[in-house]
């Protein structure tokens, strides 16, 4: 990581430093009918899509790719490791758990990020921590025609919040229980909308 002295103070409390990615890659992908985070999208695997967007951002200290034990790891580009979740059919709350429990326990805030999404750029990470440092609030969401969407910037304050989820609610269970800390960020960006849930997703492109 880089020196702490090098970071702007983070609203995520004392001593956190750092920004960490989760992408959430170890789904079932019932729907699809296959492995659908290895299909083809536009010349490579549809999660190297999301990948390749959060390790371009300059403001992402690391990304934790949370795979099922199944899933292909090839050698990690950098700022990037393969985490396996043992427990994948419990659902997404496990892959948080997994997630949260391999990063650094003074992570300033946790970036989640759904490996089928394959739109999400790196001018809109640039712009959920830009917001998530301004606002003071613990949780970031963009906000797409009064949609909530993907990715969701959780400050490190509530690790012990992350690490209690269970079942395939995901975050959205820390959502409910603490609106009032929730920062919402309205962008244009429809790629915070579309993830790939059947093959023919694949040719929509969102």
């Amino acid at each position: 990581m880089r020196p702490a002295a090098n970071r702007a103070p983070s609203p995520a409390g004392p001593g956190r430093t750092g920004i960490v990615a989760l992408l959430l890659a170890a789904g079932s992908a019932s729907r699809f009918g296959g492995e659908k985070l290895l299909a083809p999208y536009r010349g490579r695997p549809l999660y190297e899509h999301a990948l390749a967007a959060l390790v371009a951002s300059p403001e992402i200290e690391e990304t934790l790719v949370v795979v099922h034990p199944r899933f292909p790891r090839p050698p990690a580009p950098p700022r990037c490791r393969f985490v396996v979740n043992p427990h994948p059919d419990e659902g997404m709350g496990s892959s948080l758990r997994v997630g949260v429990q391999a990063a650094p326990a003074e992570t300033a805030a946790y970036l989640v990020a759904l490996a089928d999404m394959p739109g999400i750029r790196p001018a809109l990470v640039a712009a959920l921590v830009a917001r998530f440092r301004a606002a003071g609030r613990a949780i970031v969401v963009p906000v797409r025609g009064g949609r909530r969407g993907h990715p969701v910037l959780i400050g490190g304050e509530l690790r012990q919040a992350l690490l209690a989820l269970r079942g395939d609610v995901g975050a959205r269970e820390i959502l409910r229980a603490q609106p009032e800390r929730i920062a919402e960020l309205e962008t244009s960006d429809e790629a915070v909308l579309f993830d790939v849930d059947v093959p023919a997703d694949l040719e929509s492109g969102g």
